[in-house]
């Protein structure tokens, strides 16, 4: 396969491919917890959406559910992919 190549995700349907910003969570002794352990929302990035979604653009900033989608890395990113139904909260932020 050609490295130089660029490559184009689109998601289908009613899918939506988000960058999740997971923080590495570090005990007081030192021990690093996977972001499986975490239970609380995650802020994301979405990437890519499918033809049928209605609220949501590529560039929005997004909460999740902390087990929502699937994983998949692409290139050595992370995504998820997952229904736009599963998005909790789309954020707008104010200048």
């Amino acid at each position: 396969m050609d490295k130089t190549k660029t490559m184009r995700v689109e998601a289908l349907g009613t899918r939506v491919l988000v960058q999740l910003d997971v923080p590495e969570e570090i005990t007081e002794g030192g021990i690093i917890l996977p972001d499986g352990s975490q239970e609380r929302p995650i802020e994301g990035k979405v990437f890519g959406v499918g033809s049928d979604c209605l609220n949501l653009k590529v560039g929005d900033k997004v909460l999740v559910p902390p087990h929502a989608g699937t994983h998949v890395a692409l290139r050595g990113n992370n995504f998820t992919v997952m229904d736009e139904e599963e998005i909790m909260i789309r954020i707008h932020e104010k200048d």
